[in-house]
């Protein structure tokens, strides 16, 4: 044989090998980001439902109430009180005539 059919045999099987690799490589990413959006709305579908949830039952404690609340189970985290907004690590709890509103994240 040869020696260009040789390298041509041979480049076109590495051209074939390679274009496998990226297509099983295309496909499971195709897969893992499905997984994962499936997996991001079950998360923030439970997240909304706990959310309301709190809000529902809070609705009984002040604004000074939730902050002692949110002081004495979270002494380490970096709490701001703002107006009607307290701010926990980026989750905010909003309060409306001094009871709370709702809970928004950032």
């Amino acid at each position: 044989m040869q020696k260009w059919k040789w390298l041509f045999f041979s480049f076109l099987g590495l051209f074939v090998v390679t274009n496998l690799f990226w297509v099983f490589t295309v496909v499971d990413m195709s897969v893992t980001q499905g997984y994962r959006q499936v997996s991001f709305d079950a998360k923030t579908k439970a997240i909304t439902m706990l959310g309301t949830l709190i809000v529902q039952e809070s609705r009984r404690y002040s604004k000074k109430d939730m902050l002692h609340i949110l002081r004495r189970t979270y002494k380490d985290a970096f709490i701001v009180d703002e107006g009607n907004v307290i701010d926990v690590e980026g989750v905010q709890f909003v309060f409306v005539d001094g009871m709370l509103s709702r809970i928004e994240s950032q």
